[in-house]
């Protein structure tokens, strides 16, 4: 299977479809049936289209802290779960995923992010600069979860910097959305760090399925019929690993309950992922209506604004849902 669009929901729509028509259909594997193409590639031509506008696939906010954990270099399950709160453990009752690509990516003593950015500034035409996941440890293990993703290679080629994704696994609906914003994001992050643009990015998978539990998710996703296309703004130029660490800081202090200031000096597109954070938070508290759309008004973009209106109505049927009880209780039958 090939897919080419330049979109994500383009993407997953012809994915999906091809999926549910032409799958191959496996029964014995560790998590459950599924429909299944091997040795698929998948081509996104417009990196920053990696959001999807899909009502059943609004996870930005999940994708977006998935994202902050592995860049921060953290293995911690109670980080992840504050934004994917069923995210899986691999070990019983362990409070750190062996499995979390974070160390692998960001361990202090050989940063790969930093050492990729590095071999790319004084040998742009390299073919090393190849950053692996998967580990020869991993083959020999027998935790329910490894890595899904084996090594992201990247190529600067007319001063465009490609990303080739390799995956020996990758679940559809659930994962194909997160591991192609994470990804994507990275390698923007990559190129503005040695001052070219975003390439292709290509998502090369062994085994691309889709689980017998999301098969009606995907029928409602294909009868939603094709997105909008919209983009994320662009990074700013210049080495955005700095602004990268003030975020960090920040969603850190988010996390753990504290309130902090966002410097005035931190670039719009930065101010705006922190204040997305601020909206997570705010919903995790399930904070009124009134208080989404106020942390909405500090943001410098609208292409977040469906994600945010999402925010929104939850909380205006959480707060329906508390004036029906307090009548109830006025006033019972």
């Amino acid at each position: 299977m090939k897919i080419r669009a330049s979109t994500l929901d383009d993407i997953l729509h012809e994915a999906f479809e091809r999926l549910l028509r032409t799958g191959r259909h496996v029964t014995e594997t560790t998590k459950g049936e599924n429909l299944e193409a091997s040795g698929v590639v998948i081509e996104l031509t417009n990196p920053r289209s990696r959001m999807s506008r899909s009502e059943a696939r609004h996870s930005l906010f999940g994708y977006l802290g998935e994202l902050l954990w592995y860049l921060s270099g953290d293995d911690s399950l109670p980080f992840i779960r504050y934004y994917i709160p069923k995210y899986p453990d691999d070990r019983n009752g362990a409070s750190t995923l062996r499995a979390a690509y974070g160390p692998r990516l960001r361990d202090p003593d050989k940063d790969q992010l930093l050492w990729i950015v590095e071999m790319l500034q004084n040998k742009r035409n390299t073919r090393r600069a190849v950053i692996p996941l998967y580990s020869v440890q991993d083959t020999f293990t027998d935790l329910p979860e490894v890595p899904c993703t084996c090594s992201l290679q990247f190529l600067l080629r007319n001063e465009r910097l490609e990303l080739l994704t390799h995956m020996r696994s990758n679940d559809a609906y659930v994962g194909l959305p997160g591991d192609v914003f994470a990804f994507t994001m990275i390698q923007e992050l990559v190129a503005r760090a040695i001052n070219v643009e975003v390439g292709t990015y290509k998502h090369l998978v062994g085994s691309l399925h889709l689980y017998k539990a999301n098969w009606n998710d995907a029928r409602r996703f294909l009868a939603e019929g094709w997105q909008t296309r919209h983009s994320m703004p662009f990074m700013p130029l210049g080495n955005q690993l700095g602004n990268l660490a003030v975020v960090q800081r920040l969603e850190k202090a988010l996390r753990e309950g504290r309130n902090p200031r966002t410097p005035p000096s931190l670039p719009p597109y930065w101010q705006d992922i922190v204040q997305l954070l601020r909206i997570h938070k705010a919903d995790k508290k399930a904070a009124k209506s009134i208080e989404i759309s106020l942390l909405r008004r500090g943001m410098s973009s609208d292409a977040y604004n469906p994600y945010i209106e999402t925010k929104r109505r939850i909380a205006q049927k959480r707060e329906r849902a508390q004036q029906a009880d307090a009548r109830r209780t006025l006033f019972p039958l």
